[in-house]
Order: structure tokens, then sequence, then C-alpha cells
């Protein structure tokens, strides 16, 4: 049946084998294994019959040796019974996890890196087993698995590592237009606590079809779906508009590589207009409008404009994901009898789950919720590494006792990003840019940049899409502590 179960599991590897190019996941519970008990059988009459009538002495050793061997094969058929009695039935386990997590998400285009930092999980995890037996030595299991958030953690929305945060744009320079950097990098720590985790996995496995020695191992194929769901509060952020050009120099290097930038500043009179003072460099856009640098002894300027540069506090929700990691995997599982009391399992699995992380951002007006963005990584774009390993000891002659750790690593690559807007704010923006465009009033370069890009989004049912923009990577480790039982 052995070589049956060979040739099944090898045209299943076969068939997955165009799909399987990376991996994930773990949740195996190994200490589901019953050792085995060896009972062997006793012989009640004796060895020697020195009373039977007409049986001499060579008799009597001739009936030894027969006994002895009688007693052998029944000791081998004993064993070899017990075994595969070990491995038959139900099983049912239960684990307590204690994970450390993190997640980031980097976007390529729009320079923007999100990420959770020393996350932390207490998961409740169980598994059913069903092992057919010998005459059938194949295996079905069903696991599941529930998490809440230990703590607090921090998250860090970062738009100025990355280096995106720069544009380029023609403006006029002291009467010589040449492009202008516009820097907007902007940072945000928020508190995330709360957090929860869902997972179910199903798999089909060849009981021991391999062995070396005293391991054996079993192959399977399954399927792994997992869930984790974060929200951020208590955000506090800080955005910096900054100009730098060749003869606008705002950005210098101080020492040993160090480079300092001064935020934008410019002056207005009561009537909001740009000032311009003699002997001051002035900065115009294409539009006419003049940026300026420093005021000295002007009474007049009674506005002062930063541009985009401001400090903000959220005390609510500031960010919310959830995320999913769903697809099927195939595994290998090992396991060692140190002793008829104690077990060692480890096992490694390899997925290829699709990626799907819905967020809500409720401050930002401009987009639509509960869902404000959502990226999707297709079959092929991520995959799954897990590792586990558990040392069980028996404290009965069907319960088992177990200690262990797990190891998942997640990661998806170039996955689709799609921003939906709030459909009546925009709606509105679009009419007023197009209204002042028609009548002749003229719009800014931006302010026309901005009124196309609206137009595009329209056209696409008020969203944005950009493809290969995510790079995503959850990874975590867990000490876990379980018990197993067979009936």
């Amino acid at each position: 049946m052995k070589e049956i179960s060979r040739i099944l599991f090898g045209s299943a590897i076969l068939s997955l084998a165009p799909f399987v190019a990376g991996a994930a996941g773990t949740y195996y519970n190994g200490n589901l294994y019953q050792n085995p008990q060896a009972k062997y059988a006793t012989n009640s009459g004796g060895f020697y019959n020195t009373y039977g009538a007409g049986r001499g002495y060579g008799q009597s050793m001739q009936g030894v040796g027969v006994t002895k061997t009688t007693i052998q094969k029944t000791k081998k058929t004993t064993k070899k019974t017990t075994s595969s009695a070990s491995k038959r039935g139900f099983q049912l386990g239960i684990d307590f996890i204690h994970e450390f997590a993190d997640w980031d998400v980097q976007m390529n285009t729009a320079g923007s890196n999100l990420h959770y930092d020393n996350l932390r999980w207490n998961v409740l995890s169980g598994e059913a087993a069903y092992y057919f037996g010998d005459s059938f030595p194949m295996q079905i299991k069903i696991g599941g698995r529930y998490g809440l958030q230990f703590g607090d953690s921090s998250m860090v929305d970062d738009d100025i590592t990355a280096g995106n945060m720069w544009t380029t744009q023609d403006m006029i320079v002291g009467g010589n237009t040449e492009q202008v950097l516009i820097g907007t990098p902007a940072l945000s720590v928020g508190t995330s606590k709360g957090g929860k985790q869902y997972g179910f996995n199903a798999a089909f496995g060849f009981t021991d079809l391999f062995d070396t020695g005293r391991v054996k191992m079993t192959p399977s194929i399954g399927y792994r779906y997992f869930k984790h769901i974060l929200e951020t509060k208590s955000n506090y952020g800080l955005m910096v508009q900054v100009l730098n050009s060749n003869s606008f120099v705002n950005c210098v290097e101080v020492q040993n590589g160090e480079i300092q930038c001064s935020p934008y500043i410019g002056f207005a009179n009561s009537s909001n207009q740009i000032l311009s003072y003699a002997g001051l460099t002035a900065v115009v856009d294409s539009d006419g409008n003049v940026l300026g640098y420093i005021v000295e002894n002007d009474t007049s300027a009674a506005l002062l404009d930063v541009g985009e540069t401001y400090y903000y506090e959220q005390s609510g929700t500031s960010h919310k994901y959830e995320t999913v990691w769903a697809g099927p995997y195939i595994a290998l599982d090992m396991e060692y009898a140190i002793n008829d009391n104690n077990i060692v399992n480890a096992g490694v699995e390899f997925g290829l789950p699709t990626y799907d992380s819905k967020g809500d951002q409720p401050y930002r007006f401009d987009w639509e919720h509960p869902t404000s963005v959502e990226d999707k990584g297709e079959f092929g774009d991520a995959y799954h590494v897990g590792f586990n390993a558990m040392w069980s000891t028996s404290i009965s002659d069907a319960v088992m006792l177990s200690l262990g750790m797990n190891y998942d690593y997640y990661n998806v690559s170039d996955a689709s990003a799609t921003t939906y807007l709030n459909k009546a704010y925009n709606e509105a923006l679009l009419y007023s840019l197009e209204t002042n465009y028609n009548s002749g009033e003229g719009l800014t370069e931006t302010e026309y940049q901005n009124m196309l890009s609206l137009k595009e989004a329209k056209a696409a049912g008020w969203k944005y899409k950009s493809n290969k923009e995510i790079e995503s990577v959850y990874k975590s480790m867990g000490i876990r502590l379980g018990l197993s039982a067979r009936f």
C-alpha cells in the first residue's frame, strides 16, 4: 500500500510543480503521536516437562527450542501491531502559543513605508486528525487558530526613508527658469493595540511514507488561510515642505555627509499676495506666484506662508488593515521516537497564497470608507515558508504534553495598489476646477494637473490603481505549549 501511496503523492507533487516556487506556513501538531507500548506474550506451561510419559531428555530439549522460536515470533508480531495501532483513528490537540511578529509594507512608486513593529500575540490553536491505519496509510488533518494582540506596539507611517517625496517643477528663479525640487517629507508614529488574527488549514497526507533509520516522514498537501487585523490610534505626525535648486540652495551638507534642509517659508500681505523684497532672490512658479526667503524689518507682512509644513494629532483610529494570505501548500513532517515516552517532531511547509489587504484611514476625508485602499497579490505573487519543531512526552497511555516553537514568513512582491476616492468630495472639487478652467480664469500648473488626474479617476470609477506597487512581509516566531489525545 505504501508503494501505491508513493506513486499517488509523486503524481500530486508533479501536478503542483508549475505553481510551487516559494512557500509558507506551519502550525503543525506533531504531539498527536501515541508511543509504542510493547506487550509480549508469555508461556504459562514452562520450558521443561520432566514428568511427561514417554518423553526423554532429548525430547525436552527439542521442546525448548520450539518454544523459544514461538516466543520470538510472537514478540515481532506484537511489536508491529502496536506500532501500527499508534497511528489509527482520531487524535485531537490544542496549543497555547505566544508569538512575536512584524509586518512591513513598502510602496515602490509612492515611496511610503508602513510598518507595525514588535507585535505580540496570544494564540489558541487546535488540530483534529484522522489516521486510516496500515491498510490505508493516509491521514486527514484540520486545524484552526484564534489570536489576540498582547499589549501595545508601535506603527510607523514613513514617507521619508524611501526618498521618493521629491518632485520636480519648472520655476522662475531670479528671472531665469530652472528645475526646482519640491519635497514634502512626512512621518507619523501611532500606537497599535486590540488586533486579532484568524486561521484554518486542511491537509491530506501519506502517513510515514518514507523513513530513514528511526525517522519517519509524512508528506502532505493542503490549503491554509491566515488573516490578521491591525488598528492604530493616538497617531502623531509631522510634514515639512522643502524647496531646493542650483541657485536656490536650501539643502546643505553640514559635516560627515549629514544633509540639512530648511523648510519653505513665504510671506504674504493682508490680501494674501506673496511679497518680494529687494536684495532677495525670488522664486516664482510658472504662473507668476513668487516664493520668498526671509523678511527683515517689514511690518506689512501680515501673513506667514509655510506651504505644506504642519504638525498633527489623531486621537481616534488613524489606520486599520485587514490582511489575508490564503492558498495551497505542500509540507513534510518528520518524527523521531527517542524512547517509548518521548518523541521529537519537526515540519517544513511551502505555500503559494494569494494576498489581499484592505485598509481604512478615517481622517482622510478625500478617501472612501470603510475601504480606503486595497492591495492585491495574485497567485504566484506571494510565497510562505513555515518551520516547526516539537518535543512531546507521555503523561498517560493516551495523552501527551508538548513544548515547541514555530516560525512563519509571508512575502508578496509586485502586488497592485488601489486607492478609493470619496466620490462626493472629489466630484465637487473637479466641478470647481473645470468651471474655473472653462471660464477663462485659468488654473495654476498644479491645479491643472489635479484636474486631469481627477478626470482619470472618475473614468475609472473614482479610484486610482497602480500595478507592481506593493512589497509586503509578515513574519512571526512563536513558543507553544500543548496537549494531545488519541481516541
